[in-house]
């Protein structure tokens, strides 16, 4: 049987923003990374700091010191998933997981998105900014406590 993925980070500073993207964009040696597949990767925009540049511009001026920036999604399946459903790359999954993301957080919110095929599993990273409908960063209403995270997790697998 498959099973659904998902994980959340909160990017607090500008610095976890860069170190995360750098990641994703492959722009510092990521050891668990296929160099030889990694023309197989996909992002939703050209660099990591256009990336940055898009989550600087969501975010409103003023803010708690202490606030979320962003939210990193990691969205995966097990390899039983990509071995049996049919969806070999995962692009039906993929695109399914983005509009769910895109529907519960407001599309304007999701900024960018990032699919790795040169790791074990295929993957999808998003960077999502938790603008609440005030036009303020609430991540607490995007992630909630352990419950809200629980349910959050049967819902996407659903």
């Amino acid at each position: 049987m498959a099973y659904a993925i998902l994980r959340t980070a909160k990017l607090k500073s500008a610095g976890n923003i860069g170190g995360s993207l750098a990641h994703n964009y492959r722009t510092r040696e990521t050891p668990n990374a296929d160099e030889k597949r990694a023309h197989l990767n996909s992002h939703s925009m050209g660099t990591a700091e256009e990336v940055k540049q898009a989550i600087e511009a969501r975010l409103p001026e003023k803010r708690r010191s202490d606030a979320v920036l962003c939210v990193e999604y990691f969205i995966g399946a097990s390899p039983e998933y990509f071995d049996q459903s049919g969806d070999k790359d995962g692009s039906r999954y993929f695109e399914t997981a983005k509009k769910w993301l895109e529907d519960r957080h407001g599309k304007e919110n999701v900024i960018a998105t990032s699919v790795h095929m040169d790791e074990t599993s295929p993957h999808l990273v998003a960077y999502v900014v938790p603008l609440d409908e005030n036009g303020k960063l609430n991540a607490k209403k995007f992630l909630g406590g352990r419950a809200t995270l629980s349910a959050m997790q049967s819902d996407f697998a659903e």
